[in-house]
């Protein structure tokens, strides 16, 4: 089967995407030229949070873990988005 579709990074908005056309049953390849998805969030600061709560941060068809905190620490952030991948 030919892929139509190329996704070009593995961020949040990379996978949310890949989730989507999954869904839909639309083959795609995803491309991240680093090793691991969500490079970006793993170099920020320790200490960051999500600016906005929980509810309005989660990726399609996959809420925040309900005993997470309303505004989720980075590394927990990065947790999810390697569970989601």
């Amino acid at each position: 089967m030919d892929t139509n579709v190329v996704i070009v990074g593995a961020g949040p908005a990379g996978l949310a995407v890949g989730a989507c056309l999954r869904r839909a049953g639309v083959d795609f390849i995803m491309l991240e030229k680093a090793d691991q998805v969500a490079p970006a969030w793993r170099r920020h600061y320790r200490r960051l949070h999500l600016h906005t709560v929980k509810s309005f941060s989660s990726l399609p068809f996959v809420p925040f873990p309900s005993d997470h905190p309303r505004y989720v620490p980075r590394e927990k952030v990065v947790a999810y988005l390697d569970a989601y991948a």
